[in-house]
């Protein structure tokens, strides 16, 4: 079966796709953990951009495990880790423009910086600021405080489905 553990990483190449990204086998999650714990990804990929995000997704097995991690500052990861693949989104997730009238996050953006900027081109994200984790996690939780929560100042949001489709 693909997801369980083997010694020889190279056993899981036949049955993952080609990327541009980084896959990593046994990955330690403790190192990336805001508490530092947790054990270790069986695969961690980290897609180049959303083409590389979209293949990948599209030509892995329904049948593997896939876990999405953000920050890792809402999560609490167990010691014996997470089976089949883990995707962490990397710099090409990582984007943020301006127009008179809205912004465009990439879901890899810390809300703290999001505010930051944000307040450059006068849009008041404040309650953003003290929020750890990125905007992704933000909208899947609809975070929130004084007050004012994501749903309140969302207007869409482009989402990618579990086969790679947008």
């Amino acid at each position: 079966m693909f997801f369980e553990m083997k010694k020889n990483k190279n056993s899981y190449i036949s049955y993952l796709p080609k990327v541009r990204g980084t896959l990593l086998f046994g990955k330690d999650l403790s190192k990336i953990s805001w508490l530092k714990v947790g054990g270790l990804a069986e695969i961690f990929f980290i897609p180049f951009d959303k083409k590389d995000l979209s293949f990948f997704l599209k030509n892995l097995p329904m049948n593997v495990p896939l876990t999405i991690l953000g920050s890792c500052s809402n999560v609490i990861i167990r010691d014996g880790g997470i089976p089949g693949v883990v995707i962490k989104l990397g710099k090409n997730f990582n984007n943020i423009s301006f127009d008179e009238t809205s912004i465009l996050v990439g879901s890899s953006v810390m809300d703290a910086r999001l505010s930051m900027e944000a307040a450059k081109f006068d849009f008041d994200l404040s309650f953003l600021r003290t929020i750890p984790g990125t905007i992704g996690g933000a909208v899947k939780m609809n975070s929130g405080c004084y007050g004012t929560y994501v749903s309140d100042v969302i207007i869409s949001t482009t989402l990618m489905s579990r086969n790679g489709d947008i």
